[in-house]
């Protein structure tokens, strides 16, 4: 049986937990691709892997958008704050979606994952970013 592709918004997800999971435990884009591989085996995760790979060669020019867009410390920032914002600032960068789309997908998930006003905060950053 074929391996079905996530959805954009699931794909977005489970780069945002790797890149979440990564910031707190440390482990490598080998160990996370691994792993999420093996958790969500009905999925062919190759964009999945590609986010991870492309999000990690750009990560200096992905944090100094954040910094530049914002007066918190990027150390300040929730560890899943900066995963919704590095996975939206990636996406931006590509420019294969218009902004707002990713935008509104980066707000989604901080709702469901974030601290209570994360959304606001993400969303003015982003905004300012798209910019």
């Amino acid at each position: 049986m074929a391996k079905k592709t996530p959805s954009p918004a699931k794909l977005r997800e489970l780069v945002m937990q790797a890149l979440y999971q990564k910031e707190i435990s440390g482990s490598s884009n080998t160990d996370l691709i691994k792993q999420f591989k093996q958790t969500n085996r009905g999925f062919n995760l190759e964009k999945f892997e590609d986010s991870l790979k492309e999000i990690k060669k750009g990560i200096l020019e992905i944090n100094s958008t954040i910094e530049k867009h914002t007066d918190v410390d990027i150390e300040q920032i929730s560890k899943i704050e900066l995963a919704i914002l590095r996975q939206a600032i990636y996406e931006l960068n590509l420019n294969k979606l218009d902004s707002p789309i990713i935008i509104s997908e980066a707000i989604r998930l901080s709702k469901r994952f974030g601290q209570d006003a994360s959304h606001k905060f993400i969303n003015a950053l982003l905004d300012k970013a798209a910019k």
